[in-house]
């Protein structure tokens, strides 16, 4: 998978973000980068803002730095995640880089679109 890059220009550092790698939870493997996926939420934690994220299929535990997108996140929420995969073999975990609300999107028809 593809990792981030820094480029220096000068007395710049420009910081090249992988691109995230569309996945079920399930697929998630370890050497994977950034991931995005889509999910309902089923338990969330504030003690650590961390997340329980379900697919259908399978669960992961998503944990935020973001306190905002936390508290925007309700359970039950159809959410989209975009993070790095934390940790190895059944530990995985994901650092989210953000979390867009999925609620109005057609879950059958984006699994029929991306997970044909």
């Amino acid at each position: 998978m593809p990792e981030d890059q820094v480029i220096e220009s000068g007395e710049r550092k420009i910081i090249r973000r992988a691109p995230a790698v569309q996945v079920q939870v399930k697929d998630i493997k370890e050497n994977f980068g950034r991931v995005s996926f889509i999910g309902t939420v089923i338990n969330k934690n504030p003690e650590i803002n961390s997340m329980i994220i379900d697919d259908e299929n399978s669960r992961v535990l998503v944990l935020t730095n973001d306190q905002y997108a936390f508290d925007a996140v309700k359970e039950g929420q159809l959410v989209r995640v975009f993070g790095k995969v934390m940790g190895t073999g059944d530990e995985i975990e994901i650092l989210a880089d953000f979390i867009q609300d999925f609620s109005k999107v057609d879950r059958e028809l984006y699994k029929k679109v991306f997970y044909k």
